[in-house]
């Protein structure tokens, strides 16, 4: 079992080739402690629900020993379980969507997935004229990893008296050498984290030499964002301030998808939409990356076999091949479990979000 925030993608392919069936619970947590006994009255009402709802007594007992030993807590708490043992747990702090749970043949996934795209891989760099403090987030991480970068040279500091060109053009060089190996230590993070977001925190003179040192992919392909500040002082600030451009950054990519679906959906596009070219397209292993509408609301259904591409509307479709039954699953679910395991992205959208494929389904493929 993995636990706290751990929603890379080689985890959520580790799930969902767990045998099932599988039982999802979402739980807001509650952080004052006052309030312990009201939330774990909350849990109770849900887990009597469940057993109501056929859900073996030893899963229950699995999920409440998981839920109660993380109260109080802020934000929610998601948990999975197969074959009546808990799999995976996740805390998502700064989330309260409501409690859910979901039973049935796949892990319900979309609202962990929502949440680990809010908080994009990401580099934030605090930075002044002898180094910079380096903080590296991965997709869904919400603490990082931190680094330090001290650049090669000392002589930052400009000195008065005769000799003060000279010392001032010193320093100047001082601080481009520093810029130099700060920059190259940022294109090195952007890279091990797969990230295309990058803060960068400081005065207004360190950051030009920073940007002016980057590596020429990382000013063509990163999104930049920059904001006043410390090193000294504003390295907690930092991480603050990185949460909130993350959730920025989080609806930019969206609407650059949605922009990039109705761009390919021309003649020769590379988009596909609606549920029977989406799952044809996933049957290909053709999706780059799947657009899904996260619907409480949807009761569509599909089927899917043992191999991520077995994927069908409708059960007729389905041409034996000696690879195993079909099983039969929320639509949504099928559709994220094959783009998952075919290596594809996958973008959650809200109920109406304009622009949305139709039948909320739709993706970018790799090829035509």
């Amino acid at each position: 079992m993995t636990t706290a925030t751990e929603t890379d993608a080689g985890t959520l392919r580790d799930l969902l080739t767990a045998p099932g069936p599988f039982l999802s619970v979402y739980f807001d947590r509650e952080p004052r402690p006052q309030l312990t006994q009201a939330t774990q009255a909350r849990w109770r009402g849900l887990t009597e629900r469940l057993a109501d709802e056929g859900v073996p007594r030893a899963t229950l007992d699995a999920l409440t020993a998981e839920v109660t030993d993380r109260l109080p807590g802020t934000g929610t708490l998601a948990v999975f379980t197969a074959e009546g043992k808990v799999r995976h747990v996740v805390e998502l702090p700064d989330e309260q969507r409501g409690d859910l749970a979901v039973s049935g043949s796949l892990p319900h996934l979309l609202p962990l997935m929502e949440w680990r795209q809010d908080h994009p891989a990401r580099v934030v760099v605090v930075v002044d004229r002898s180094g910079a403090d380096l903080l590296l987030y991965g997709d869904g991480d919400t603490e990082p990893v931190q680094r330090t970068v001290t650049g090669p040279d000392d002589e930052i500091r400009r000195s008065s008296g005769l000799s003060q060109m000279r010392f001032q053009h010193r320093a100047e060089d001082s601080w481009e050498h520093n810029a130099g190996a700060v920059a190259d230590a940022v294109g090195r993070a952007l890279g091990e984290m797969g990230a295309r977001h990058l803060l960068l925190v400081g005065d207004v003179r360190a950051r030009q030499y920073l940007i002016k040192h980057l590596p020429a992919w990382v000013r063509r392909d990163v999104t930049l964002e920059q904001t006043g500040g410390s090193r000294s002082k504003d390295g907690g600030r930092a991480a603050q301030v990185a949460t909130e451009e993350a959730c920025a950054a989080a609806g930019a990519d969206t609407a650059e998808l949605l922009r990039l679906l109705d761009e390919e959906r021309a003649p020769g596009g590379h988009a596909v939409e609606g549920v029977g070219d989406t799952l044809g397209a996933l049957a290909e292993g053709r999706v780059a990356t799947l657009a899904v509408t996260d619907d409480p609301a949807d009761t569509r259904t599909a089927w899917f076999g043992p191999a991520p591409t077995d994927v069908y509307e409708r059960r007729e479709n389905f041409v034996p091949n000696g690879s195993g039954p079909l099983v039969r699953g929320p639509l949504a679910d099928v559709a994220v479990r094959s783009a998952l395991l075919t290596g594809a992205d996958v973008r959650v959208l809200g109920p109406g979000t304009p622009g949305a494929p139709a039948q909320g389904t739709g993706g970018i493929c790799r090829f035509g």
